[in-house]
């Protein structure tokens, strides 16, 4: 059995998502759809977490609620949702219809601020 001896260099460069002191407060909300882990949702007409685009791949930030906590979840799933707080903007898991200027103030409205 031949091992491989050679040196090697691994490194890790963990991404900070939290950016502040400011206090966080989360809720738990079911998902009405698939929903990626540090993205904005909005409340759906069924009190569902929904990604904050529409059908059409546009983006919808009328009420917005929050930015999901991670990790990703399936449709139906409990969700754990940042409600207020300082986060990276860089860090935000956006669809590729939205931009961080889109969902910005409206956050900033409900308490959550982007850096």
């Amino acid at each position: 059995m031949e091992y491989d001896l050679t040196p090697k260099t691994f490194t890790h460069e963990p991404k900070q998502f939290i950016a502040g002191m400011a206090e966080i407060i989360t809720a738990v909300k079911p998902a009405s759809a698939a929903l990626k882990e540090h993205a904005p949702v909005i409340l759906d007409s069924s009190g569902k977490l929904a990604p904050v685009t529409d059908s059409a791949g546009t983006a919808q930030v009328t009420g917005l609620y929050g930015i999901t906590a991670g990790p990703a979840a399936k449709a139906d799933d409990e969700v754990v949702v940042y409600l207020t707080g300082e986060f990276f903007a860089d860090g935000l898991q956006l669809e590729s219809s939205v931009e961080v200027a889109d969902v910005e103030v409206p956050l900033r409205n409900l308490g959550i601020f982007l850096k």
